[in-house]
């Protein structure tokens, strides 16, 4: 973050919920001006940065920014790239919108944020906290068959807009990476399935035309479904995906790699040498 936000960030880290109070007290300006670098604001930096406290010392570092007139419903989106519940629930218990504000990075919400990175149980948790399952993206990422079947018509056909546009978390999305045409919803979808280990969707979405041999936009990393689901680890899914017909050879269009090479940067030698194409 910016300079003047230093000595605060330091304080965080270290926990010192006593100094960082009087920081603030001193400089309440610093929980509602924006930083040009990095985290833009100390409340999303809490949610970031702060995610290993006591949740003790979460809980008082949050309650001093609130106090000093820190936005919420940013910071819930950030708790969910990390998983980070403690302060997403005491962010909701304030007053912060499940569903984010309206404003906020084009519609995405916290919910999303938890699955696209990855974080399973804040998904589900933001579901019992009144989330809506508002995209297609988002009841693919779930795992939510029913969810799913609604975004569809008795003919098969995708409802839009009710299924949603592409999307993404980050602040700029780039018009190569827009769209709202249903091949690019449906295939973005998909690998939301795939990465949260949903083969019952996955099914469901190729049977309505979702294809599995794409690199889908919306993803900051252009990888296939099985890409995806190699770096999640999901071993199973991989070679459920396989099964149906996923190229294990297909290269990515981010380093022009396979998806054995995805499961072995992620850390899954195992898996790595599953995928390893075939001579």
């Amino acid at each position: 973050m910016d300079a003047r936000f230093t000595t605060a960030c330091e304080l965080m880290l270290a926990g010192d919920v006593l100094r960082f109070r009087e920081l603030l007290e001193a400089d309440p300006e610093l929980a509602t001006i924006r930083s040009e670098t990095s985290h833009p604001t100390l409340m999303q930096c809490l949610a970031l940065d702060g995610v290993a406290l006591p949740a003790e010392a979460l809980a008082g570092m949050a309650a001093s920014l609130f106090e000093a007139g820190s936005v919420l419903d940013e910071a819930l989106i950030a708790s969910g790239s990390l998983g980070n519940l403690v302060l997403a629930e005491w962010l909701l218990d304030r007053g912060a919108h499940a569903d984010g504000s309206a404003e906020v990075l084009r519609g995405w919400t916290a919910l999303e944020e938890s699955l696209y990175w990855g974080e399973s149980a804040f998904a589900a948790r933001m579901v019992e906290r009144g989330a809506s399952i508002g995209n297609l993206r988002t009841a693919a990422g779930l795992g939510r068959v029913d969810e799913t079947q609604r975004f569809f018509d008795s003919s098969g056909a995708l409802r839009m807009p009710q299924a949603g546009v592409v999307n993404w978390p980050f602040v700029e999305q780039p018009p190569e990476q827009q769209s709202s045409q249903t091949r690019d919803v449906l295939d973005n979808a998909l690998v939301y399935a795939a990465l949260s280990g949903e083969i019952a969707v996955v099914d469901l979405l190729r049977e309505h035309g979702a294809q599995l041999n794409v690199i889908p936009l919306g993803f900051h990393y252009r990888g296939s479904a099985l890409h995806w689901a190699a770096m999640r680890g999901h071993g199973e899914m991989c070679m459920q995906l396989i099964e149906r017909g996923a190229d294990r050879t297909l290269e990515d269009e981010t380093q022009g790699v396979t998806p054995a090479e995805w499961a072995r940067v992620a850390g899954r030698p195992d898996l790595a040498r599953k995928l390893q194409p075939s001579d």
